[in-house]
C-alpha cells in the first residue's frame, strides 16, 4: 500500500478522522511539519487544494480535501468493515456522518470556535457569548437524539466501529475536552459512555492528544493587557536606546514637536464594514423583516408580499412603523440554485444541509434576508431554491471570504428595476411559501431574517 502525506498542523480534530481511519485499514500516513499561512499558500500546496485549507491528503493520484472525504477515501482502501456489512449498514454510516457534521460539528464550530483556537485568535475576532450559548443549545438538541439511540446500541452502526463512529467522535473531540463539563455531561450518559469507550481503543488513543474529559467549561478570554503604568513607564536605558531610532525615523516631525503645535497621535479608528458606508437607503431591512414576521397569515400576500414592492404599514407595530418598499439602488436581489440536486435524496439530510448553511452565515444577518425552499420533484429528489436580498449590489464580501457553502450554489443577480412577470411571480411564491414552486411540491422553507 502506498504512503500518503496528510497536511495539517498538530491537534486538528479534522485530521484525526483520517489518522484513525488509516490505522484501521493499515494505510501509512506521514504528517510533515508545516507552517500555516506559508506552507499552505505555496503553488505546490495549492495544486493539492486550491483553497489552501487543511487537512489535505496528498496521494499518488493528487490531492483529496474536506476531512470527511479524506476519511472516506482511506476507509475504502481495504475492507475492514468501516462501512458495515450490508447496503443498509453503509447507508446508516453515511447517515450518522451527515448527522454529526451538520447537527454537532457545524454549531460547535460556528458558535464556539473562539474556544478552540490559539490566544492570538482572540485579538482579531469578535466574541459573542449569545452566539456560543445558541450553539450549545443546538448541540444539546442533537446530543439528546444521539443519547436516546445509544441507550440501546454500543456503536452507531452494527456491532463494531465504523467510519460513522470515527467521524462523530472526532467531531465531538473539542466538545468533550473543552466545553462539556461534568454537569453538562450528566444529561447524556450514553453518549459519554460511547465516546470514552472509543477513546480507549488503541487506534483512537494513539491519535487523540487529550484523553481526559473537560473538568470545567473553557471560557473565551481576552488577551492580557499591561497596566497603564507599565505601558507608560520605561526604563531609562530603553528610552535612551529608542530615542535616536525615533528621531531617525521621524525627522520631519521634530520641528512641529519642538514648537508644541502638534497634538499627540490618536489611535487609528476601527475599520467599518464597507456596507455601513454605503449611501443611505429608503429601505430599512429590519423594517422589512418586521413586516414579514408580523403580517397575519390570512393577509400575508395582500400586505407583506405586495408591501415588498409598494411599501406597507407594519401590522401590530407599537410605533406605527411603515416599510417604504424595496430599493434597487441600495439593495440587490438574487436567486440561488443548489448545484448538486441529484444528491439530495434524503429529506432530513437536505434540511440539515440548508440549516447548516444558514447557521454559518449568522454574521451577515444585519445585511441580508433570505428564503431557502426545499422542493420535491417526480424523481424523489429535493432541489434547493433560494431568494435573497443583500445590502449593496453584490453578495457581501464577508460571505465570499468565509462561507464555503456559496460555491455549492449557482447565483443569479436580478434586475430589481425591471423584473419580468416570471421572476416576480417566483419571488412572491417563495416569500409566501406557496405549496407549489415552479410546479414542484414545496416541502420545507427556511427563512434567514
Amino acid at each position: 500500500m502506498a504512503t500518503y502525506k496528510l497536511w495539517s498542523p498538530p491537534g486538528n480534530k479534522n485530521a484525526f478522522k483520517a489518522l484513525i481511519a488509516a490505522r484501521y485499514v493499515g494505510a501509512k500516513i506521514e504528517v510533515p511539519p508545516m507552517e500555516m499561512g506559508k506552507t499552505n499558500k505555496t503553488p505546490e500546496f495549492l495544486k493539492l487544494n486550491p483553497f489552501g485549507k487543511v487537512p489535505t491528503l496528498e496521494t499518488p493520484q493528487g490531492g483529496v480535501w474536506e476531512s470527511n472525504a479524506i476519511a472516506r477515501y482511506l476507509a475504502r482502501l481495504a475492507d475492514k468493515g468501516l462501512f458495515g456489512k450490508t447496503a443498509i449498514d453503509a447507508a446508516h454510516v453515511e447517515q450518522w456522518i451527515d448527522f454529526s457534521t451538520t447537527e454537532i460539528d457545524a454549531p460547535l464550530c460556528s458558535g464556539c470556535i473562539l474556544l478552540f483556537t490559539p490566544a492570538t485568535f482572540h485579538m482579531t475576532k469578535r466574541y459573542a457569548s449569545e452566539k456560543e450559548e445558541a450553539a450549545i443549545a443546538a448541540v444539546q438538541k442533537a446530543l439528546k437524539v444521539l443519547d436516546g439511540y445509544l441507550l440501546e446500541h454500543t456503536f452507531l452502526v452494527g456491532e463494531s466501529v465504523t467510519l460513522a463512529d470515527i467521524i462523530a467522535a472526532c467531531n465531538l473531540y473539542n466538545g468533550f475536552t473543552k466545553v462539556f463539563d461534568p454537569e453538562f455531561r450528566k444529561g447524556f450518559p450514553n453518549v459519554q459512555r460511547w465516546y470514552t469507550t472509543l477513546t480507549h481503543f488503541p487506534h483512537f488513543s494513539a491519535v487523540f492528544q487529550v484523553k481526559d474529559l473537560a473538568k470545567e467549561r473553557l471560557k473565551a478570554q481576552k488577551p492580557a493587557q499591561q497596566p497603564k503604568e507599565q505601558q507608560q513607564q520605561k526604563p531609562k536605558e530603553q528610552q535612551q536606546q529608542q530615542k535616536p531610532k525615533e528621531q531617525a525615523q521621524k525627522p520631519a516631525q521634530q520641528p512641529a514637536a519642538a514648537a508644541g503645535d502638534e497634538e499627540p497621535a490618536k489611535p487609528a479608528p476601527k475599520a467599518k464594514n464597507p456596507l455601513d458606508l454605503l449611501p443611505p437607503s429608503k429601505m430599512v431591512l429590519d423594517s422589512w423583516k418586521r413586516l414579514y414576521s408580523n403580517t397575519p397569515a390570512a393577509q400575508f400576500k395582500q400586505i407583506c408580499v405586495n408591501g415588498l414592492w409598494n411599501g406597507a404599514d407594519i401590522p401590530n407595530s407599537p410605533t406605527s412603523e411603515h416599510f417604504e418598499g424595496y430599493d434597487p439602488e441600495g439593495f440587490s436581489m438574487w436567486l440561488c440554485d443548489y448545484k448538486y440536486n441529484d444528491e439530495n435524496t434524503v429529506n432530513y439530510v437536505v434540511m440539515n444541509k440548508v440549516g447548516g448553511f444558514l447557521q454559518r452565515i449568522d454574521y451577515v444577518r444585519k445585511y441580508a434576508f433570505g428564503v431557502m425552499c426545499i422542493l420535491k420533484n417526480s424523481e424523489g429528489q429535493f432541489p434547493i431554491r433560494g431568494f435573497w436580498i443583500f445590502r449593496g449590489q453584490d453578495i457581501p464580501q464577508m460571505m465570499k471570504d468565509e462561507c464555503y457553502d456559496l460555491e455549492l450554489y449557482n447565483w443569479e443577480k436580478l434586475d430589481g428595476k425591471a423584473l419580468n412577470a416570471t421572476q416576480k411571480d417566483l419571488i412572491e411564491s417563495m416569500i409566501a411559501e406557496d405549496d407549489k414552486i415552479e410546479g414542484l411540491e414545496h416541502v420545507e422553507c427556511k427563512v434567514f431574517k
